[in-house]
């Protein structure tokens, strides 16, 4: 599971408690469970990899506290190898140093037949952000490792979706150190958005 579906779980269980509605603890557990797995990518992708646990090399589950207690998905020996070397980032000095994709990407998540829009509850999250202005950030540009690297068990592909950029004060920044772009698919929804508040108020 994504970032991007994590939050998205996250925030419809907050607006169902918002609501008044009683979530279970083991709901919310879930969720804090796939968080914590998603905090540890080279493990979980070994893991998966490797369902029987009759398979698992002691190498899997002796090489560090976590992985010894709670298993190797939980491991965090596992070193990110990335596709690129990240350039140190040049922070911002304010919203006019940040801009916009100038079009909308192949694999753009607004884009009607996206990934993240085949699911009700992840769509209609990431439908939501433009009217709140909250960022949502291109990946292009991004790095991400094509691997993790464990010193006892090797190497284990990266997740194609597992983008990692460093980030500084909630903005993402590129490979070449230069600060995300905002999606495109994003910005045209939260300009009508504005628009429609500035039109509503008048």
């Amino acid at each position: 599971m994504s970032d991007f579906e994590l939050t998205a779980v996250q925030a419809v269980i907050d607006q169902a408690t918002a609501a008044g509605v009683t979530i279970p603890d083991s709901v919310q557990a879930v969720v804090d469970h796939l968080s914590n797995d998603h905090v540890y990518p080279g493990g979980r992708l070994w893991a998966a990899a490797h369902p029987d646990e009759t398979t698992w090399p002691v190498e899997a589950v002796i090489c560090c506290d976590p992985a010894t207690y709670y298993g190797p998905h939980r491991c965090t020996c596992w070193e990110p190898v990335y596709d690129t070397v990240q350039a140190p980032p040049v922070p911002v000095a304010g919203p006019d140093d940040l801009g916009v994709q100038p079009r909308m990407c192949g694999d753009c998540a607004y884009r009607p037949d996206s990934p993240e829009r085949s699911e009700g509850f992840t769509e209609r999250h990431l439908l939501a952000l433009p009217a709140k202005a909250e960022p949502f950030w291109c990946h292009e540009g991004m790095v991400r490792p094509i691997a993790y690297r464990h010193p006892a068990l090797g190497d284990i592909p990266g997740d194609t979706a597992d983008w990692r950029p460093p980030i500084v004060n909630g903005v993402p920044y590129r490979a070449d150190g230069r600060p995300g772009l905002l999606c495109f698919g994003w910005a045209t929804r939260a300009a009508k958005a504005s628009r429609n508040r500035t039109e509503t108020a008048q």
